[in-house]
């Protein structure tokens, strides 16, 4: 994206992130994102479009700041993932994923199904970097998942119990290589 096509994305998001992805018209949307619809329609051609833009800027968004400080791969990473986490909920206030949001709103949408898609096959694939274990992708996730629809009703308890389930799993996988 170019940096008006950020500016807008961005706006974008919080937008949906606010009104949700069903009520806010192309109009509405206009507005809040505060330039014409000239504009908004060079940028992002359709609806759709407008979706998929500020997706892709919340996509690289919380890659950076999930990545951000992780110094090498281990249980150290693996905690401070959800520590990451627990902070993300605490900014965008317990919300349930924006990703699954689209996606329910647009269940027909090919091109959202498809960028859902890659949004959470890069985080598992990141989990299995930042674990050092590859093994350990789709436990990370799935808890990553867990813990970010279950927030809103626990809060803290689910980052903490994740983070305790993470030390099991390694501690586990540490004794096995010992036996």
């Amino acid at each position: 994206m170019n940096d008006a096509q950020e500016q807008i994305a961005a706006r974008l998001e919080q937008v949906f992130w606010s009104r949700g992805f069903a009520e806010p018209s192309v109009p509405e949307l206009r507005a809040g994102v505060g330039v014409s619809m000239r504009t908004l329609y060079r940028h992002f051609p359709s609806r759709e479009a407008m979706v998929l833009g500020a997706l892709e800027h919340r996509h690289r968004r919380y890659l950076t700041y999930v990545r951000e400080g992780v110094r090498e791969p281990g249980l150290a990473a693996a905690e401070q993932l959800f520590d990451k986490l627990g902070g993300w909920m605490r900014m965008t206030e317990g919300k349930e994923c924006l990703f699954r949001q689209a996606l329910a709103a647009n269940p027909d949408s090919g091109d959202i199904e498809a960028m859902v898609k890659r949004h959470k096959g890069e985080l598992l694939r990141f989990f299995g970097e930042l674990a050092g274990k590859d093994q350990f992708a789709t436990q990370l996730y799935l808890l990553h998942e867990g813990v970010t629809a279950c927030y809103a009703e626990m809060g803290e308890t689910a980052v903490e119990d994740a983070k305790l389930l993470v030390r099991q799993m390694f501690k586990s996988a540490n004794e096995r290589q010992l036996s």
